[in-house]
């Protein structure tokens, strides 16, 4: 390049900045990209009523320190007024600019929702849905609790396919908890077709000694039944220990179905005690971390992320279950 040609090119980028300047524009700065390491998360659990929850809680605690997540984490004790009281200090939290929240119950929000959104607080649902206006939060990440009902009525329909009568009693979760209600009308969805008929519904609370005197008050009213639908792995467990005390056998007199897929039900199924468990996944820490990440960065998602489940039948075979077993985290 010629010394001539170099001073009329830099003369040129002279020229036009000058014209930039006179007519106002100026350069648009570059914009803040985002990480894992600047998420503050307010995490609202429900409580510790489960395994399952216990794995919940150990995904985002262990993801939130391998990503570098500064994760405040509050545990609502199972109480309502809980989880809406460390939603609003969770708002008022200047440093928090994601709040997580696995609900209670599907009612009870709305106020707090509304106040997260005016202080411009991103909010993501894990794990259980709520009735509230989509705008009102970012994402649900989660499973779908109808279509687990679908499988788990199918699984009750092929244990019970060589059977005359059909009598099901359900020990169903929390009342107002997404889970139970929408596993619950999953389920009825077509039992109808294959003869299913539930004769009780009661709920366990999601626990092992409610459910076993749940099922024990089932079995003193009527030993004519042949199908428990458990609406978690711990509702099956003590259902299952009431079947043996009442010295009959799960798996063969009565067939239980139940939810979750932890490494204590993998125990009944490899027993063949369980029939059937249908997967619900904890291990929703990544899935959501990544949403509010993409949320900061002004991303668009879906209402809703489906985790990905399984579903698992004793009659795989005691080997096969124990390979299973081996591998899982939860």
């Amino acid at each position: 390049m010629t010394r001539s040609r170099t001073l009329r090119i830099a003369l040129l980028f002279a020229a036009s900045a000058a014209l930039a300047a006179c007519s106002g524009a100026s350069a648009t700065p570059s914009q803040k990209v985002y990480t894992a390491k600047d998420l503050t998360v307010g995490f609202i659990q429900t409580g510790s009523e489960s395994g399952w929850r216990a794995a919940n809680t150990s995904s985002f605690k262990e993801t939130a320190s391998q990503l570098g997540v500064n994760l405040k984490f509050y545990d609502a004790q199972n109480k309502l007024e809980n989880q809406v009281s460390a939603f609003r200090n969770f708002i008022q939290d200047s440093s928090v600019n994601v709040i997580v929240l696995a609900a209670l119950d599907v009612t009870g929000y709305d106020d707090v929702l509304k106040a997260a959104k005016d202080a411009g607080k991103i909010v993501i649902l894990e794990d259980r849905r709520i009735n509230a206006d989509s705008s009102m939060y970012y994402t649900y990440i989660g499973s779908d609790f109808d279509l687990e009902g679908q499988k788990g009525e199918a699984a009750m329909c092929d244990l019970l396919k060589n059977q005359t009568s059909k009598n099901v009693v359900e020990i169903s979760g929390a009342v107002g908890a997404s889970a139970a209600i929408d596993r619950a009308k999953g389920f009825r969805e077509k039992s109808d077709a294959c003869g299913i008929k539930i004769t009780a519904t009661q709920t366990g609370n999601w626990g092992v000694p409610e459910s076993k005197a749940v099922m024990e008050g089932f079995l003193k009213n009527s030993k004519d039944i042949q199908g428990v639908y458990a609406h978690n792995d711990e509702e099956a467990i003590g259902a299952i220990q009431a079947i043996k005390e009442a010295g009959l056998v799960p798996g063969k007199d009565i067939q239980v179905v139940g939810f979750d897929a932890t490494a204590d039900g993998f125990k009944y199924l490899i027993t063949g005690e369980l029939g059937a468990d249908i997967e619900c996944n904890p291990l929703l820490a990544p899935q959501v971390y990544e949403a509010a990440v993409k949320a900061l960065n002004g991303e668009t998602m879906p209402k809703w992320v489906p985790s990905n489940e399984g579903q698992f039948f004793a009659s795989q075979g005691a080997s096969a279950l124990q390979d299973i077993l081996k591998t899982r985290k939860y």
